[in-house]
């Protein structure tokens, strides 16, 4: 059996298949036969670990983030991922456009005109100064979108990614999960419990990742084949949806990653630009460069004192007691970023063969933070100034249907029939690269680390994402799915602490020529 499975999908790591493939069917089997359960027990999970760890995970993340930036800065930074005479493999847009688009696309595009008006309406930050709502707390409330999406998310990516990068390039070592531990295991990393045991932790949690960023995506699609075509939003749009994102996703696959995923992550790139060009000159040009500058200004001026923000000074009836806010948003995206760590991580450190470290950290958390803020910044400011300014009540709109959000801006403009059609395909795209770089990193993981896996392999991991989409979608469950991710993506927080201590021995081994 083993030789006809390895003769269509070539040779696996079956300490990492056979628990992978157990704990998806596991979880299958319980949202189907009980949904309420599953989600309820992981939601439990979910909670406590926000609301009893928060301080911890906000101290975590900074920790990583100045670390870090040491590495960029230390005299280390001018090591290569790689021999001393490799070149990049890709030029610096392609490289910045596959990690945007294989990480943050899809949410981007959900969120981003939305989570504004949740922040203006209910940060504890923007009640504390008295501006819920009003103009005043727009600046506010984008300082708080920058905190979610901005520096947190893609230095946690970075960090874990060099850990794979440094022993796998530089020693021609497999690009897998384990090859992290390599500082402190060595060659053992790659056999050792430890090892197998972060590569199916990060393939669990690099599912559930993907799935809640493919719920959001599907939302999206769903919404757009309403409008275009008259197709119910609810189950069947999002059967749909998904069944024509498995499809895409083939094709994608079969192209591989120089051409599939390059591609496609470089068209969306340009069409995010134009659609970006296209509402700088219709919207109110000088409110949202206005607005952005403002709320840049208050990320720089309190980027350390946010990030560990923890709501202290509420008490309710003489006790501590937070008004949940901090927790349900940054500290939620921390924890669903420490999920997208090996996903994320894994296949930025298949695409940076040949760069620096500096390079590296500075091109992989900078360029990408730069073109996140650049997307929020008009977006939420857009939003915000067409609530603020009585033009339409969109933040009623959010409420009611999320994924509606981007659609509902460009309704407000000229050329709505063209842009809403634009934004369909560019959410489409971003499916397709999100789902495609997922299945890439998996199967890179099943397949021993092998840089360029089967395609066989990809499309066999394609199709199982793909039945755990339509599973969850189905029985409308998205969010237990969610909730799986962050259980799973918690504990990398503590993997990723070890990845920093063998990071530090590997640099240390690289100074005495051992690495």
């Amino acid at each position: 059996m083993k030789k006809i499975f390895e003769s269509i999908f070539g040779e696996y790591d079956q300490y990492v298949f056979y628990p992978l493939m157990a704990t998806l069917t596991a979880a299958v089997g319980l949202i189907v036969f009980d949904n309420k359960g599953f989600q309820a027990f992981f939601d439990t999970i979910n909670k406590w670990l926000i609301f009893n760890f928060a301080w911890g995970f906000q101290v975590s993340a900074l920790i990583v983030i100045l670390f870090g930036f040491w590495l960029a800065f230390s005299r280390y930074g001018k090591l290569k991922l790689g021999k001393e005479d490799d070149q990049p493999e890709f030029s610096t847009l392609a490289w910045v456009s596959m990690m945007f688009s294989a990480g943050f696309g899809l949410g981007v595009w959900m969120w981003t005109g939305a989570e504004i008006m949740y922040h203006l309406d209910t940060s504890a930050m923007i009640a504390n100064a008295g501006q819920t709502g009003k103009p005043g707390g727009v600046p506010m409330a984008l300082q708080s979108v920058f905190m979610d999406w901005g520096i947190h998310g893609w230095m946690l990516f970075a960090v874990g990614g060099l850990a794979i990068a440094f022993p796998a390039y530089r020693l021609g070592k497999p690009i897998n999960l384990a090859a992290g531990l390599y500082g402190i295991f060595k060659e053992k990393a790659y056999t050792n419990k430890w090892g197998k045991a972060t590569d199916v932790l990060g393939a669990v949690a690099s599912l559930g990742g993907t799935a809640a960023a493919l719920g959001f995506g599907i939302t999206m699609i769903g919404f757009g084949l309403s409008s275009f075509l008259g197709i119910e939003v609810g189950f069947t749009g999002k059967v749909i949806s998904m069944i024509f994102l498995v499809a895409a996703f083939v094709a994608s696959a079969s192209s591989g990653i120089k051409r599939g995923i390059k591609f496609l992550s470089l068209v969306n790139i340009w069409m995010s630009a134009a659609l970006c060009i296209f509402l700088l000159i219709v919207g109110p040009t000088n409110y949202i460069f206005t607005n952005i500058f403002e709320a840049l200004g208050l990320y720089l001026n309190n980027f350390f004192s946010a990030s560990l923000w923890g709501d202290a000074g509420t008490f309710v009836n003489g006790e501590w007691q937070t008004r949940g806010w901090n927790n349900w948003w940054l500290v939620f995206f921390i924890l669903w970023w420490a999920s997208y760590i090996p996903f994320c991580g894994g296949f930025i450190a298949r695409i940076s063969k040949g760069r620096t470290i500096k390079e590296y950290v500075l091109g992989s958390v900078i360029l990408p933070t730069a073109m996140t803020f650049i997307l929020f910044g008009i977006m939420g400011s857009i939003a915000a100034h067409i609530e603020i300014s009585g033009a339409f009540p969109i933040y009623e709109s959010i409420k009611n249907d999320v994924g509606s959000t981007l659609y509902v801006i460009l309704e407000q403009y000229p050329f709505a029939s063209i842009t809403t059609v634009f934004v369909f395909v560019s959410t489409i795209i971003y499916g397709i690269t999100t789902y495609d770089s997922t299945t890439y990193f998996i199967s890179m993981q099943v397949a021993k680390g092998e840089s360029d896996p089967k395609i066989t392999m990809r499309i066999l991991w394609g199709a199982v994402i793909g039945f755990f989409g339509l599973v969850s979608v189905s029985v409308g469950n998205f969010d237990a799915i969610k909730s799986l991710a962050i259980v799973c993506g918690a504990p990398f927080f503590v993997v990723l602490i070890v990845y920093m201590y063998s990071i530090v021995k590997m640099l240390k081994m690289a100074d005495t020529g051992d690495l």
